[in-house]
């Protein structure tokens, strides 16, 4: 797979060629190095935007705070910029699942939340 290149340099200033290996897809996740999502996914019509997300708070009671989720948001938003609502994927950084919700904003969803996996998007 061939990568974006925006620098030679990390968002904190490390070269790319010196990111531990372990680390690489968290860095890379962080940065948006892969960039927007590109794989097809079915139309509105066809499957429509999940119901779940009319009930659902956009700023779920439950979310995830802190320094590591607005990194981890970050990464989503930027997988899932280019996508339908209803798109989600889970983070390759924390494991928690976002999604697209129908007004265009990125948010966190409860793991218990069930999603068709035909929206599902590779978040690497």
């Amino acid at each position: 797979m061939v990568l974006k290149k925006s620098s030679d340099v990390t968002s904190a200033g490390i070269p790319w060629s010196e990111v531990p290996e372990f680390v690489l897809p968290y860095m890379e996740w962080i940065d948006n190095r892969r960039g927007a999502a590109t794989q097809a996914l079915p139309p509105v019509d066809q499957v429509r935007t999940p119901v779940i997300f009319e009930s659902l708070p956009r700023l779920h009671g439950e979310r995830p705070r802190g320094s590591k989720a607005m990194l981890d948001v970050s990464g989503a938003k930027s997988r899932l910029k280019d996508c339908r609502p209803g798109a989600w994927l889970i983070s390759p950084f924390t494991g928690w699942k976002w999604a697209k919700w129908p007004d265009g904003d990125v948010g966190w969803l409860p793991s218990n939340v069930y999603l068709p996996e035909s929206l599902r998007v590779d978040a690497l």
